[in-house]
């Protein structure tokens, strides 16, 4: 999958992407048109490094949004310049989108395809035109895009990710990362990771996933995320401070990692370390064996299967253990031999693969993790001994969150509330596991005359009353075995206690 960081028409972001050697940027038409009268000939190759391709996008959403007062005459004006712009730059454009105005109508959309260029055009397709649409036009042409919007409905995925097996597929809009792996999507672009411009969103890749904070929660966000964004060469206090700039690459850097992460879960795109910014475009990530046709470089020829030995997950181990019972039948005590589940530490980290690799003491390339958690909890002496080690971590966690808010100045931390509201949680399931005790209660109550059974003349007919056995009423054993129906009892007599 290429993925294009569109928005690059601004020349800050056309700057930052070339400065982080972002290889694949997108260029939208209508928003370069909105900087640029051209009254003199703007080119792709003066405004980009050669190094770096280019996918241009027509802009047209924002003529198709409803609202948009344009007439007939200057949508058609702006797209026979759209088409010359697309020619002069024919030899420096990876790829680009047709001029898909829909105030024009289907029909006038349709008859300018016949003049696109089929190694390099994309046709759009468009949510009211129905998938019987979609599907014939991807026996037409061998590009096509779709929007995110449009994706958001789970009937049209089985059909798209039919679809990206035998043609390209387009994802304009995508910030997405389930929708991303949804298909087998050629290409994608996204102006999203700007938010942290535009919008004071903030973007930070913590090992696993990518984090999108919205602008209210920014300042708990960088708080929580310091050490880490520290830790990655970034200036926490330009980013406090919402620099543009540091933040635009705090996003970059995320998002390069997202694709990255992507990239390796779909088995085929981009290729390359964010860390380098060496991406570069292929149909597999490193390690993996590519297995394609001699007719087509697109086309993927299929392995057989083969039977596979099946293992349990890594973690997870089994142990004997003989479990005994009573036969529903016979009634008979019986046993046998069942198995049951541990988890275990399966110790399957890489070195090369870890987020820790830059700064872990025991690195070495090409090895396991040296590090292992023999943890078992079984007893509620365990259970007790971890409760200690969690409340003990989580204690140094809170004291080292509130020296840094003293050093801040003392402005209270959401952050450390949280944590501090963890450490009570802890804390009291601690107290309720040492305190357990076994408590037995019961309520009784007689009504009218009847005869009273076995409870009433232990503890007595009413509950207002003296029991049955109290001084008010004693009777003897006897008698009260006599009463209660009692047929064969021994009498055992109350031990004497040592003074």
């Amino acid at each position: 999958m290429i993925f294009y960081y569109a928005g690059t028409e601004i020349p800050s972001h056309r700057t930052l992407c070339a400065e982080q050697h972002v290889s694949h940027v997108g260029l939208s038409y209508m928003g370069l048109r909105r900087r640029v009268k051209f009254s003199k000939p703007w080119t792709v190759e003066a405004h980009y490094p050669p190094e770096q391709s280019v996918f241009l996008d027509s802009g047209c959403h924002t003529l198709n949004r409803p609202g948009v007062e344009v007439t007939t005459e200057e949508i058609q004006t702006i797209a026979d310049h759209y088409d010359q712009f697309v020619e002069e730059n024919s030899d420096r454009i990876q790829a680009y989108t047709e001029f898909d105005a829909l105030p024009m109508g289907r029909d006038w959309i349709e008859a300018r395809r016949q003049h696109l260029a089929p190694e390099k055009a994309i046709v759009v397709w468009h949510e009211e035109w129905g998938i019987d649409t979609l599907k014939r036009m991807a026996t037409q042409y061998p590009y096509i895009a779709v929007g995110q919007g449009t994706c958001g409905d789970r009937d049209i995925i089985p059909v798209l990710r039919n679809l990206s097996r035998e043609i390209k597929l387009h994802g304009m809009g995508f910030s997405s990362p389930p929708l991303m792996l949804s298909a087998d999507w050629y290409s994608v672009s996204s102006t999203t990771w700007l938010s942290a411009a535009q919008h004071g969103e903030t973007f930070i890749w913590v090992g696993t996933e990518m984090k999108r904070y919205p602008a209210r929660y920014k300042a708990q966000a960088r708080k929580r995320h310091r050490t880490l964004i520290a830790g990655a060469g970034f200036d926490t206090d330009l980013i406090d401070a919402d620099d543009a700039s540091e933040n635009l690459r705090l996003s970059l850097w995320s998002w390069r990692h997202q694709i990255d992460h992507i990239t390796q879960r779909h088995g085929s795109g981009v290729t390359g370390t964010a860390e380098t910014g060496t991406t570069t475009n292929a149909e597999n990530p490193p390690g993996a064996v590519a297995v394609t046709s001699e007719n087509s470089e697109n086309e993927r020829a299929t392995q057989p299967s083969s039977e596979r030995v099946r293992k349990l997950l890594p973690g997870i181990e089994t142990e004997e253990f003989t479990h005994r019972y009573n036969d529903p039948e016979t009634g008979e005590r019986k046993q046998r031999t069942e198995r049951r589940i541990n988890v275990v530490d399966a110790n399957v980290r890489t070195c090369d693969g870890c987020f820790l690799a830059k700064k872990c003491p025991e690195y070495q390339p090409g090895e396991s993790c040296v590090y292992e958690m023999p943890i078992r909890v079984k007893t509620k002496e365990q259970y007790i001994a971890l409760l200690d080690s969690m409340i003990t971590m989580q204690a140094m966690r809170v004291f080292s969150m509130r020296m840094s808010e003293e050093v801040e100045g003392g402005y209270a931390d959401p952050n450390l509330s949280a944590e501090m509201d963890r450490l009570a949680k802890y804390v009291k399931i601690k107290a309720e596991i040492e305190e357990a005790g076994f408590t037995f209660s019961m309520r009784m109550e007689s009504k009218g005359t009847a005869e009273v059974g076995l409870i009433s003349r232990l503890f007595g007919p009413t509950p207002e009353g003296p029991p049955a056995l109290s001084p008010a009423g004693t009777v003897s054993a006897e008698t009260a075995f006599d009463q209660m129906g009692i047929m064969d009892a021994e009498v055992v007599e109350e031990p004497v206690r040592k003074e």
